[in-house]
């Protein structure tokens, strides 16, 4: 065990367990939607190669403990051939959360898994993605924020432009929240945002962490060293 390289098993969706020899996989769909078809293959998975246990994460994954390091790349294939996406640590973009918005939630004001493949197909930012540190974003359908908007890199919600005549729905912005061993609430942008800006700002504020950020800091404390007057002006103008 001493020469497995841990943070390339990170990337790919294996952790090491504190037991010696096992690892946790972590599974995941998009918006954290599994067909009941997923969840057959999930519990083969389970049963087969682990202790027919699953858990799941805040993060909506599902994870499979007590794989053994020499069943790693028979669970990758099964869970590839099956349709089955791994997530990831480290320092990396984590999987973006994602509430059913207006899809069938009677509170969703916007169409959140439209938005999210947007992020990704467009913006080609996607989990694993290579950063600083760990990064996540999350997405909520209203003013309700089932997915903590307010405690993530990025956060987003469907909003109510109420300074609009026309009172058009739009999306409300957060920035630079965090848990972990140093919390922090995150900024929250004074306007209600239409989609393309708040992609565009999305993909300014990964950016900036990319090319700012020092390795384990998260962006909570970036903004706190280059200063909020800097970082809003460089990701919003």
């Amino acid at each position: 065990m001493e020469n497995i390289d841990y943070d390339s098993l990170k990337r790919r969706g294996f952790l090491r367990q504190k037991q010696e020899g096992f690892f946790v996989v972590r599974l995941r769909k998009a918006y954290g939607n599994y067909a009941s078809i997923d969840l057959e293959n999930i519990k083969s998975i389970a049963d087969q190669f682990g202790r027919g246990l699953v858990h799941a994460t805040t993060r909506q994954g599902l994870e499979i403990p007590y794989i053994k390091y020499e069943d790693i790349a028979l669970v990758e294939a099964k869970a590839k051939q099956t349709g089955l996406e791994t997530g990831t640590s480290g320092p990396r973009l984590r999987t973006t959360t994602v509430c059913p918005g207006n899809n069938w939630c009677k509170s969703g004001l916007v169409n959140t898994f439209e938005f999210y493949q947007r992020i990704e197909n467009e913006l080609g930012i996607k989990c694993a993605m290579d950063l600083p540190h760990k990064f996540k974003i999350v997405i909520s359908g209203c003013p309700n924020t089932c997915t903590r908007a307010q405690q993530s890199e990025i956060g987003l919600h469907g909003a109510v432009d109420l300074a609009d005549p026309k009172k058009n729905i739009g999306w409300q912005v957060y920035l630079g929240g965090c848990g972990g061993k140093t919390p922090r609430l995150a900024l929250k942008l004074e306007k209600i945002y239409n989609e393309n800006e708040a992609l565009r700002i999305i993909a300014r504020v990964v950016k900036f962490f990319k090319d700012n950020a020092k390795p384990k800091q998260r962006l909570a404390l970036l903004i706190e060293e280059v200063g909020r007057e800097r970082f809003l002006k460089e990701v919003l103008e």
